[in-house]
């Protein structure tokens, strides 16, 4: 949980664990829970979510080895 108080413009939010590494997750829920600036409502205009970039190879893919799999192993 994380409280802002008057908050204005972009704001920086890490997703990382105590370690320093990033959050694995498949769902982040934002909610505003208290308008500020005697009850002016709050709007969130745009929210973007980045995350580290993973490097993969074709090597690192799994090997197709069903006959249902190897049908669709090759493009035309």
């Amino acid at each position: 949980q994380l409280e802002l108080v008057e908050p204005s413009g972009w704001v920086h939010i890490p997703l990382t664990d105590a370690d320093g590494k990033p959050l694995r997750t498949f769902m982040i829920q934002m909610a505003v829970l208290a308008n500020h600036q005697n009850g002016r409502d709050t709007h969130m205009r745009q929210i973007r979510v980045y995350t580290p970039v993973e490097e993969s190879t074709v090597g690192n893919l799994p090997r197709l080895s069903t006959v249902g799999c190897l049908v669709y192993s090759t493009v035309r």
